[in-house]
């Protein structure tokens, strides 16, 4: 596996954990956590070379990817709770990263 993809690999399971986090809590608590994310994404950025207005995109577009993430996890943790609900076992977990298609195998 090469560096590259092993870092992307890792970074998305970085960010993954952080949403699952965010996602746990309370909506009213959720905005201090982007903020510090949105502070050390832009740190990040700016430490590899960023100017600091491409740093604050940067930075701005990793806690909208975020965001959107927590949004997934919420509307599929809803999801999860209806099927238990009605005695159906659980879907299996798909992993971001994950060489999986969108088929359905059979």
């Amino acid at each position: 596996m090469s560096v590259v993809r092993a870092t992307l690999e890792r970074l998305l399971q970085l960010i993954h954990r952080r949403a699952l986090k965010i996602a746990a809590l309370p909506e009213d608590e959720r905005d201090s956590h982007y903020d510090l994310l949105r502070l050390s994404c832009c740190a990040a950025a700016e430490h590899i070379g960023q100017s600091p207005d491409e740093a604050a995109i940067t930075a701005n577009n990793m806690v909208q990817f975020v965001r959107a993430l927590v949004g997934i996890i919420e509307v599929v943790g809803e999801g999860s709770d209806q099927e238990r609900s009605s005695d159906r076992p659980p879907a299996p977990t798909r992993h971001f990263g994950s060489r999986e298609n969108s088929t359905t195998r059979i």
